[in-house]
């Protein structure tokens, strides 16, 4: 016995065919051709485009479907996204190095801890 498959169910409505890239939306081609220079983490040293930095370890999912709806919608433009995605990664990045630093022992946190305090002296 041979079940019938109706071919034009096998597409979702809406959706084209995904492997054809050459019908980008112009936001996205926007997020794919807008670059960063990063100046931390495994991107440092490297021009890094706004749409490769969504899609990297840095961005949550949740974060980047956020921001990418948002971004569609005209409700944050470009540089906003720029400066968010880059922001993001610059804290992490930050929160990783410091969780290293206090991995290494609590001289060395002790003496960073005393160094920041001498710029909080200010009169």
């Amino acid at each position: 016995v041979s079940a019938k498959t109706s071919s034009k169910d096998t597409v979702p409505p809406g959706k084209q065919d995904a492997e054809d890239s050459s019908k980008e939306d112009p936001w996205e081609t926007a997020l794919k051709t807008t670059v960063v220079d990063m100046e931390v983490g495994e991107f440092q040293g490297h021009k890094v485009s706004v749409w490769d930095l969504l899609h990297s370890k840095y961005i949550p999912e949740e974060n980047r479907k956020e921001l990418l709806e948002l971004y569609q919608a005209g409700e944050l433009t470009l540089e906003q996204v720029k400066t968010v995605v880059s922001t993001i990664v610059t804290k992490a990045e930050a929160a990783k190095a410091e969780q290293s630093a206090s991995e290494r022992g609590p001289r060395e946190e002790s003496m960073m801890v005393e160094s920041e305090g001498n710029h909080l002296q200010e009169d």
